[in-house]
């Protein structure tokens, strides 16, 4: 049995205060003069139905808001991955490993056209292509990400050549990611979320498994470098 708030123990007292209001008026209007002390006791009446009725209203009407707010956010946080993770309780204990370990990859491969290059995006958001995390990650500094705005133009798709996905939209869902993944903070107005240590762009690139452009030169001039050493010594 539930004995929560309820419509009726806010709707009873309301009813009650306006026939003891009622009561009170044809007494004034009709009783005898010694009637007239019966006000001493129809007013604490009263007084304790209008709390009851008040209290009873707020607490059905907060607790019928809070439902509601909860039910939302389980609807907005209710994801494929979450609800697929659910259902593993009911798999093997087998099948639960390969899922896990397939939950491991970082990236995966976009099926292209015959007369297309191979499209990598992030497996944690589809959405997100590799060339733009390089784009991003290129233009920050060691503390703050890129800004969107200068950098981006509003409903321009630079960055997929399908056009499901506007710049401005991939810049919002990388951030998003990184928010939930503690890499970076929340932006504030106009200025661009700034990097929580020790992330940095190199360190972000590498979580991802990328190499931005002056690590893969800095590889190549270390590759470079035995190779020019036994050129010179020959």
């Amino acid at each position: 049995m539930n004995d929560g708030p309820r419509a009726w123990k806010w709707m009873v007292p309301g009813v009650g205060i306006g026939g003891v209001l009622v009561m009170q008026l044809w007494i004034n209007e009709y009783g005898s003069p010694w009637m007239a002390y019966c006000i001493y006791g129809t007013i604490p009446v009263m007084l304790i139905l209008t709390a009851q009725s008040v209290a009873m209203f707020w607490a059905y009407y907060s607790e019928l808001f809070t439902d509601q707010f909860v039910a939302r956010r389980r609807a907005i946080a209710t994801t494929a991955e979450t609800q697929l993770f659910e259902m593993a309780r009911l798999m093997h204990p087998e099948t639960v490993r390969l899922l896990l370990t397939h939950r491991k990859t970082k990236w995966r491969i976009k099926e292209a056209k015959l007369n297309e290059l191979v499209d990598w995006v992030l497996d944690a958001d589809p959405r997100i292509r590799v060339e733009f995390v390089e784009y991003v990650l290129g233009n920050s500094t060691q503390y703050a990400m890129m800004p969107m705005n200068g950098y981006l133009s509003d409903k321009a798709y630079t960055f997929n050549p399908d056009k499901l996905v506007t710049d401005y939209d991939q810049y919002r869902a990388f951030h998003k990611l990184l928010i939930n993944r503690a890499m970076a903070t929340d932006s504030l107005g106009s200025q661009p979320g700034q990097w929580i240590e020790p992330w940095t762009p190199e360190l972000v690139a590498r979580q991802f498994g990328i190499a931005l452009v002056d690590e893969k030169a800095a590889e190549s001039k270390t590759l470079a470098e035995p190779e020019l050493k036994s050129v010179v010594q020959s």
